[in-house]
């Protein structure tokens, strides 16, 4: 009977179901399953040239620039040493997992041991939405896993893991080391991530949930690996001067994005703010005493909303707002013994405030796990990893036919992207795009190892002339170095200066798409224009043109 009491209580444990969780996913990875294909999918293309460039010694924010932070490309690239034949999107979302999981164990231990039922209602949010794969904005109407935004919902993730420590844990050492490690995750994930987890620790150093002694020590603790960093690598202050550039790049965004977030999420707003006006009557009314002005629960509930709309700027449609559920779960406790009409009220707009966007990223998931048998998989060997993807025939087969009706019809989309003007509204979260993508990126590596072995060269720098460039993982090589990967004219890329220019004129050979000619295409060549100039230009694929370095094939002709 005691081995039976003992079983029972392992399995009762949140933190056992914590780590259960990897079980499943680690068998995920390492068997070679593919998943459906989606909008903007091409993100996570990112992944696979950070892994790349990591791998070949460069250095993100010293090297290269990202959009992000390089935790989750340093994870990334790890995860695909040990699972050489992960799904990429799948590698992609859960690499924070080794990070997040531990610390948030840490919560739910502490937890589990005063309320168990309140550390599951911790757990499973999180179990969901660090698993599965989607976000709560739906680009296309077909069942398909969302490759865009990964690091998005990696932001929100760590927030989670912070305020659930932030509300949950009492003052002491573990509080601390939670706070730092959470605020370096997200220094080193999301740069707006770690601004509003900032507002949070405030909120809780004000509240005095945590003493300025604590507060210290977790500032020590968040410090000493950066100033490490910094003074090995220079890392920090590149980081740092990097997100300076891209916010200067996108400074007249802020006011149209918090628009965006009021009309995309009105099914939290509202009730949100219904919430808020029950949560001030609450502390009006029902004031406990003991509790200081700053810890009270319109304070905490607000902050969480004000923290959630200013992250979502940058985060639109991901996984918004998951981080009120621990501030939520935190009022509950609070007000459980109150008269039933109050509560009821509270249960109820709670439930509005969380339940949507719970069931929509749980819906996407599960709606496209379970029509994936039917889809038909890419077989394009040359891809390796990037062949793992799914799509129904019919789709498969448009994008096929896409890459010989750019060659016939190139005028016809030249003259679009002279005008400003992609082939469709939202090209990039067409389907058939995607998938075209991946066919047309094959033509080119088949093209480009039929041309090394006829001159008998070897290219061993790449660069791309799109969003992203995963040749050189695909062929092995070393990709061009004080460039950003996830190159949007509109958004990232910053001026040349001088390293650049000398940079992209040491590349072996710089890829050139055509199929079709594009916006985004068209502005990168005139950005890069010129560190290009002088390049011998070789069409080794009626959709790809190579500009080549002029000593190349200096002698080989």
């Amino acid at each position: 009977m005691a081995g039976v009491s003992t079983f029972r209580s392992v399995f009762s444990r949140p933190v056992f179901w914590i780590y259960a969780a990897f079980v499943p996913l680690i068998l995920l990875l390492l068997i070679p399953i593919a998943t459906p294909i989606g909008p903007m999918y091409w993100d996570t293309y990112l992944y696979l040239d950070a892994a790349q460039r990591i791998w070949m010694g460069q250095i993100p924010n010293v090297d290269f620039s990202t959009p992000v932070g390089p935790l989750p490309y340093y994870l990334f690239a790890a995860g695909l040493k040990l699972f050489d034949n992960a799904q990429p999107l799948l590698l992609a979302q859960w690499c924070i997992l080794p990070v997040a999981a531990p610390l948030l164990a840490l919560v739910l231990a502490d937890l589990s041991r005063r309320n168990r039922p309140y550390a599951f209602a911790l757990l499973v949010p999180f179990l969901v939405f660090a698993i599965f794969p989607s976000n709560v904005a739906a680009y296309h109407p077909a069942p398909t896993l969302d490759g865009f935004g990964i690091y998005n919902r990696h932001g929100v993730i760590f927030l989670y893991v912070l305020t659930s420590g932030l509300v949950f844990l009492k003052d002491g050492r573990r509080l601390a080391v939670l706070v730092a490690a959470a605020m370096l995750a997200l220094f080193l994930t999301k740069i707006t991530g770690f601004l509003v987890g900032g507002l949070f620790c405030l909120l809780t150093l004000l509240s005095g949930r945590i003493s300025l002694r604590y507060c210290i020590i977790s500032v020590l603790l968040f410090l000493i690996p950066l100033v490490i960093a910094e003074l090995t690598t220079g890392f920090v202050s590149g980081y740092v001067l990097e997100i300076v550039q891209l916010a200067g790049i996108n400074e007249g965004l802020l006011l149209p994005r918090f628009l965006t977030v009021a009309s995309l999420k009105l099914d939290v707003l509202l009730p949100a703010g219904l919430l808020t006006l029950l949560l001030i009557w609450l502390d009006w009314t029902r004031t406990d005493r003991t509790i200081r002005f700053f810890d009270r629960s319109f304070w905490w509930f607000s902050v969480v909303m004000a923290g959630g709309a200013i992250y979502e700027t940058q985060n639109t449609g991901s996984q918004e707002f998951i981080f009120i559920w621990p501030v939520l779960l935190m009022i509950f406790e609070r007000i459980r013994l109150l008269d039933q009409g109050p509560k009821m009220a509270f249960i109820v707009l709670a439930a509005f405030c969380v339940i949507p966007t719970f069931t929509k990223v749980a819906h996407k998931t599960l709606r496209a796990a379970v029509v994936a048998p039917s889809y038909r998989q890419l077989h394009l060997p040359d891809m390796k990893n990037m062949q793992q993807v799914l799509q129904r025939q019919d789709i498969i087969d448009r994008a096929f036919y896409l890459e010989t009706h750019y060659q016939n019809y190139a005028s016809a989309y030249a003259d679009l992207s002279a005008h400003g003007q992609l082939p469709s509204w939202q090209y990039y979260s067409e389907l058939d795009f995607q998938l075209y993508w991946i066919i047309s990126a094959n033509s080119l590596v088949q093209s480009l190892k039929a041309f090394e072995a006829q001159n008998n060269v070897r290219l061993e720098s790449l660069m791309n002339l799109d969003f992203t460039n995963p040749f050189p993982w695909l062929l092995n090589r070393d990709a061009t170095k004080h460039i950003q990967i996830g190159a949007d004219p509109y958004r990232t890329v910053p001026p040349l200066n001088e390293q650049t220019i000398r940079s992209i004129k040491e590349t072996a050979a710089v890829l050139q798409p055509k199929c079709p000619l594009t916006t985004g295409r068209r502005l990168l060549f005139a950005h890069y224009k010129e560190a290009l100039k002088d390049r011998q230009v070789v069409s080794v694929h009626p959709c790809w043109d190579l500009l080549l370095r002029p000593d190349i094939l200096a002698g080989k002709q």
